[in-house]
């Protein structure tokens, strides 16, 4: 017991002092906490002080050092950022997307030793390229094991399901993160989602597992292609042994929520990351609030515009700095996420009050100031409309896949979109008669032999 104090005040200090982390002592602090939990059915006392926001003064100091430390550190390793003359904020203009997308290699500390190299999905562009270092795989798989386990009731007798692109980060850090916390891991993929109903509903007779699977990881659009074949197919909340379904990458919506939560008869979480930003995450509170923790990065919320701050209530996508006490490797200043999200209008009071927070990931712009959300909230209050959803806005008409022409949606659709300020809806039959294409992240269906009978015959 007195080594694991002695590790957690450690941790303590290194999370405080913005310097590197020793890697050993992070997974011994993991394995400190498994072993505890295992043994009394709790962290111990304490054990909320490490995932813990610090005091809003003292954090507020952190942060600036952090962020003069990680600015440093990228003038003097980064070529994309040589040119900086000054370690204030305000003098450095957002990095954007297409920067990164388009000349990866730039944002490379010429000091790191790069291991991993991840992908973003490429849903709106080419795919962005992300090196990772062993030291920050390791640390963000530690951290994140610690957070499953104190924040998220991760058990060994439960078995977590990825079912998410294998080229994220997310997929990277979750396999390794998991076996940490004593739960078995498994890979599903994102196949053809009644096979995914199919390997949920078997008993895998795992020695000291639950029998079904307890955990499933993935991105909105993914989960409502597993609704559509869950609802069409019969099954029942009683099939499944779910009991945390955790959604990102994409909007969710309380529709779809709630459908999601009805068929699998699981909570639904609703959570947001990107692989450039890793590991800055975020988690919608009760009060449907998106929390950003600042101790690992700097969390901004600039004018889409103008890229100053945003004032209270009003649209603002977020800017993120990771700091470099958790990346060595694709340092990144002010990086546009592209996400919007709206300010609060007033200091929240929900339970993670003390951690800073806007309103849930908005999307993208599609139409003015009409959103991803925006549009999302309309379409899947409708349970006639097939899933995923899919849609396109041109000069301010919004185009829908139906799948056949009906009027009574229709006009169900008109009446909800007329406090919009969309100009009009057309119902189209299929994706292909969209004005342009809608890709969304369960379009990335890997082929597996379940069902291969279904499958187009040149990929068979």
């Amino acid at each position: 017991m007195f080594g694991t104090a002695v590790r957690q005040l450690g941790y303590a200090w290194t999370m405080m002092s913005g310097r590197r982390f020793r890697i050993k002592d992070v997974r011994a602090l993991v394995e400190d906490t498994r072993a505890t939990m295992e043994t009394f059915g709790s962290p111990g006392e304490g054990s909320d002080d490490m995932l813990a926001a610090a005091d809003p003064e003292i954090q507020e100091d952190l942060t600036k050092r952090r962020l003069r430390r990680t600015i440093r550190h990228a003038r003097a390793e980064v070529p994309y950022y040589r040119g900086l003359e000054s370690d204030d904020l305000a003098g450095i203009a957002p990095t954007p997307k297409q920067a990164l997308r388009g000349m990866s290699a730039a944002f490379v500390s010429e000091l790191a030793r790069p291991a991993v190299l991840a992908h973003t999905t490429g849903t709106t562009g080419s795919p962005t390229l992300v090196w990772f270092s062993a030291y920050e795989i390791e640390l963000m798989s530690s951290m994140a094991a610690l957070a499953a386990m104190l924040n998220g009731g991760l058990r060994s007798e439960h078995l977590w399901a990825n079912a998410i692109s294998s080229r994220s980060i997310a997929q990277i850090v979750a396999e390794r993160a998991v076996p940490m916390t004593g739960a078995g891991f498994v890979h599903l993929g994102m196949i053809d989602p009644r096979a995914t109903l199919d390997r949920l509903a078997t008993p895998m007779h795992v020695p000291g597992k639950q029998p079904l699977i307890t955990h499933l990881n993935v991105t909105a659009s993914y989960l409502a292609a597993l609704v559509q074949e869950a609802e069409r197919g019969g099954w029942s909340p009683r099939d499944f042994g779910l009991i945390e379904v955790t959604s990102g990458g994409e909007v969710l919506t309380d529709a779809l929520r709630l459908r999601a939560e009805e068929a699998l008869g699981a909570r639904v979480y609703d959570g947001y990351s990107m692989t450039e930003i890793a590991p800055v995450t975020g988690r919608v509170c009760a009060d449907g609030h998106l929390h950003l923790p600042s101790d690992q990065g700097l969390i901004e919320v600039l004018d889409p515009v103008t890229m100053e701050p945003a004032g209270p209530d009003a649209l603002g996508v977020l800017v993120v700095t990771p700091f470099s006490t958790f990346r060595d490797t694709t340092l990144l200043l002010r990086y546009v996420t592209g996400d919007l999200v709206r300010t609060l209008p007033e200091p929240p009071t929900c339970a993670l009050a003390a951690i800073p927070a806007t309103s849930r990931i908005l999307g993208r712009a599609v139409d003015g100031d009409v959103t991803t959300r925006d549009v999302l909230d309309l379409l899947q209050e409708e349970h006639a409309l097939p899933l995923p959803t899919r849609f396109a806005v041109e000069d301010g008409i919004l185009h829908v896949v139906s799948g056949k022409d009906d009027p009574a949606l229709l006009g169900r659709l008109e009446e909800r979109a007329a406090a919009t300020k969309l100009k009009g809806i057309v119902l189209v039959e299929s994706p292909d008669d969209l004005p342009r294409p809608c890709h969304v992240r369960a379009d990335l269906i890997e082929q597996s032999f379940e069902h291969a009978a279904h499958l187009p015959i040149g990929v068979r």
